[in-house]
């Protein structure tokens, strides 16, 4: 054969071995774009790994008991959200101009939120997440000076920061933040810490109170204590970032006067996905955070209509989110497992550390979540700071397992979170790997968590 086609024979069947390869590593690590399984009734059986390599891409031999911070998004959605991108990249023009494109299935998606979070369609809007809409509900608010808005040392940090900015920019207004005591021993504790709070305060006109807590994932008894502030003219915004899924929720019932809230986090959303609930009598001064064409509409729904120039696939898809979720059995189903999950993981692991479960009542508890006080030699040898936390985060990581190291009542805590991927296997992982971490204090306080730029 002629040298000149053997090489470009060769060069041939390199390209086909390669490209034959190129699709089967994508068909062992991604979902297959090419088609869309059926949806069917996934029972709990089949929860923990075996649904894990089913549904979702994942790092092999790794144990992420972190669902609460960054969320994990099932492989079908991640194909539905790429379906939305193509048919905005074939036609953009009617994509962003016409009823049929985006906007119809904002107001789809927006309809399927609001029947499952219980709100009227029409006090729903989608915002990038909870930061986000904490800040837009604080910037929208009209304040006058001598107005105070509380908050507590258990408040998401960006929630703090968000008001602090606004304090510092609006003459005449006052952030108060008082200090949630350890421990919680009953919700009528928890409630009458914040009431105390409010009356030690005169002038208090907005309370920034949490669903669930982040850093310490205290469930918090809310329709009380907004009912108990409605009686005295205060406003409650509501921070409810990791509620959706985790609890069961009637926006109207629970009567805030604002409501934020993600979705990425335990409802299976892209990130990028969350909401604000507005009562009807605070329509007319809710605002987006960007000034744009849709800013001096009528209706609090119109003016919220996403920019076109950002991706808003991730509100697109929240139908197919919930659909997954409801294919699971729904809450009920997933609450019970979640919560027996993540009970018996936190008893196991203070008993292997030798340490306790975060000091709050069973009822005080978010079900998918819990904090474990870290072993005491690593408590001894490193400070109770964020800094810390980050360093035994990234050496859990490097080991295969992650959970949230937090800082919270001068103690450090390990949160673990529990979603349907999860099993009692990862948990032991987590008790070996920080077991492992006591020994080898000297390397982690090494590790460079700086970046160059």
């Amino acid at each position: 054969m002629n040298p000149h086609k053997e090489t470009v024979m060769a060069a041939l069947v390199t390209a086909g071995v390669a490209v034959m390869a190129t699709g089967l590593i994508r068909r062992l690590l991604f979902y297959d774009e090419t088609e869309s399984r059926p949806l069917t009734h996934i029972p709990a059986s089949k929860f923990g790994r075996e649904l894990l390599r089913a549904e979702f891409i994942h790092r092999p031999n790794y144990a992420n008991c972190n669902c609460g911070s960054f969320g994990h998004v099932p492989q079908r959605i991640i194909h539905a959200q790429n379906e939305f991108v193509k048919e905005r990249e074939l036609d953009p023009d009617t994509w962003y101009r016409f009823p049929e494109g985006e906007k119809s299935k904002y107001f789809r998606a927006v309809g399927r939120l609001s029947e499952f979070l219980g709100a009227d369609k029409n006090n729903l809007v989608m915002v990038e997440n909870a930061s986000t809409g904490v800040t837009t509900v604080l910037r929208s608010i009209k304040f006058a000076a001598g107005d105070k808005i509380l908050i507590n040392s258990h408040t998401y940090t960006a929630v703090e920061y968000s008001v602090k900015h606004l304090v510092k920019n609006t003459p005449g207004i006052e952030m108060v933040s008082f200090d949630l005591q350890l421990p919680i021993d009953t919700q009528v504790d928890l409630i009458d810490q914040f009431k105390r709070a409010i009356e030690g305060n005169p002038g208090i006109r907005v309370v920034v109170l949490d669903h669930i807590t982040s850093s310490s994932a205290i469930l918090t008894p809310v329709k009380p204590i907004i009912d108990w502030c409605h009686e005295r003219d205060i406003l409650v915004v509501l921070d409810g970032a990791h509620a959706a899924g985790q609890l069961p929720i009637n926006l109207e019932e629970i009567g805030a006067d604002y409501y934020v809230g993600n979705l990425h986090k335990w409802l299976f959303a892209p990130r990028g996905c969350a909401f604000i609930y507005v009562q009807p009598k605070h329509h007319d001064w809710t605002y987006p955070l960007v000034v744009s064409h849709n800013h001096f509409e009528d209706t609090l729904a119109d003016r919220f209509l996403p920019s076109a120039t950002r991706d808003n696939t991730p509100y697109l898809v929240v139908p197919e989110c919930i659909d997954f979720h409801n294919s699971l059995g729904g809450l009920s189903v997933i609450y019970e497992r979640n919560r027996a999950l993540v009970t018996a993981a936190q008893e196991m692991l203070a008993v292997a550390w030798g340490t306790e479960v975060y000091p709050v009542a069973a009822d005080c508890r978010a079900p998918f979540m819990g904090l474990v006080r870290i072993p005491k030699i690593l408590e001894d040898n490193f400070p109770v700071d964020s800094h810390s936390a980050k360093l035994l985060m990234k050496a859990l990581c490097d080991k295969g397992a992650f959970v949230a190291f937090t800082p919270s009542n001068g103690r450090m805590w390990a949160r673990i979170a529990a979603h349907v991927w999860n099993s009692m296997e990862d948990y032991q992982m987590v008790r070996d790997l920080v077991l492992e971490m006591t020994q080898e204090v000297a390397a982690i306080k090494k590790i460079n968590l700086s970046v160059e730029h």
